[in-house]
């Protein structure tokens, strides 16, 4: 746990702006302005020295692995392409999963950095404050480099060390647990919230993280739905949820119309999950429409070509043909053609 420092500020001076203009020359007010000041200063050389010197894969021998895989020409052999096949295959799997440690790692380890650059930015409010000094237009001038909103996140995520050991989470859904926690009494409110919906945290859990965070996703939109004072089948929000991590204030209200008009949400989260979490759009229909008329007719024409040619009919799968007739007649039942 990593917690901001206590120091005597009283022996500090906090320089302000006007600081910054009675002692800046005379001459230089009409240099260009220094961009590196206000935004990433990092080079090319930078970024290549860096993956250079530094791994986000531990085992550096799978490299050498994947060279000499890349490097076997083509067996001849059957045997040998598959066995080649295996080895490559395994390889990637491999490979695969440290791959995907290393990216989650990356997005963790961002996200406890920007709680460290938050506590920086809280103590330098805490010296500008104590100087007298406005934060925001002081932060304006002296911190350029930094957004506003990037500012405030940053510091939000540090004001909450609640929320410090959630950091594998990454930034983006600890700053939507911090914001649906606020109205909890308690310090450790994300505890708290992670009881009321059944998560366990573990920071020594085998378990994958992916499927922790997919349990996160669905209790904050549990949380989203019951403010728009709709229920749904907890299983269906958390299925849901593979598709829609964030269910935004357009999805919100749409289920709460569907909801008042004494929609079925249920079935509405069922077909969006059976189409992966996409509204079916007049768009798809049309095309369904269009490819059902046109596939019609060549199925037709196929029938008519069988019918005329009897050595075809010993090919046929009966099962196809009985699923057919089954699905025409539930068409015929649905479009009410007699």
């Amino acid at each position: 746990m990593f917690n901001i420092t206590d120091i005597n500020l009283d022996n500090f001076h906090c320089i302000s702006p006007r600081d910054i203009t009675d002692t800046a020359p005379a001459d230089n007010k009409d240099d260009k302005i220094d961009f590196s000041k206000i935004s990433d200063s990092t080079s090319v050389a930078d970024v290549i020295q860096f993956t250079n010197r530094y791994t986000l894969i531990d085992n550096v021998g799978i490299f050498a692995d994947i060279n000499d895989f890349l490097n076997v020409p083509v067996p001849q052999s059957e045997a040998d392409k598959k066995f080649m096949t295996d080895i490559g295959l395994m390889l990637l799997n491999d490979f695969n999963r440290m791959f995907n440690i290393a990216e989650n790692g990356v997005d963790a380890m961002f996200t406890k950095y920007s709680i460290f650059r938050g506590q920086i930015l809280i103590q330098l409010k805490k010296l500008v404050k104590r100087a007298g000094q406005s934060w925001d237009q002081w932060a304006t001038i002296n911190v350029p480099f930094l957004s506003q909103r990037t500012r405030i996140d940053n510091m939000r995520m540090a004001y909450r060390q609640d929320c410090y050991d959630y950091y594998p989470l990454g930034s983006e859904r600890l700053l939507m647990l911090i914001r649906a926690t606020e109205e909890i009494k308690g310090e450790n409110k994300i505890s708290i919230f992670m009881q009321k919906h059944g998560i366990t945290f573990n920071p020594e859990s085998r378990d994958q993280l992916k499927k922790f965070k997919l349990m996160v996703d669905a209790a904050l939109n549990t949380e989203k739905l019951a403010k728009v004072n709709v229920t749904a089948e907890p299983q269906m929000v958390k299925t849901l949820s593979q598709y829609v991590p964030i269910m935004d204030n357009n999805f919100l209200m749409n289920t709460k119309r569907i909801n008042e008009s004494n929609g079925d949400v249920n079935k509405y989260f069922e077909s969006l999950i059976i189409n992966k979490g996409k509204e079916k759009t007049p768009f798809e229909i049309n095309k369904a429409v269009a490819d059902l008329n046109s596939l019609g007719v060549k199925v037709i024409q196929v029938i008519d070509f069988i019918l005329k040619n009897e050595d075809a009919i010993e090919t046929i799968d009966p099962k196809i043909i009985k699923a057919l007739g089954v699905k025409i007649s539930e068409l015929k039942t649905f479009a009410n053609v007699q």
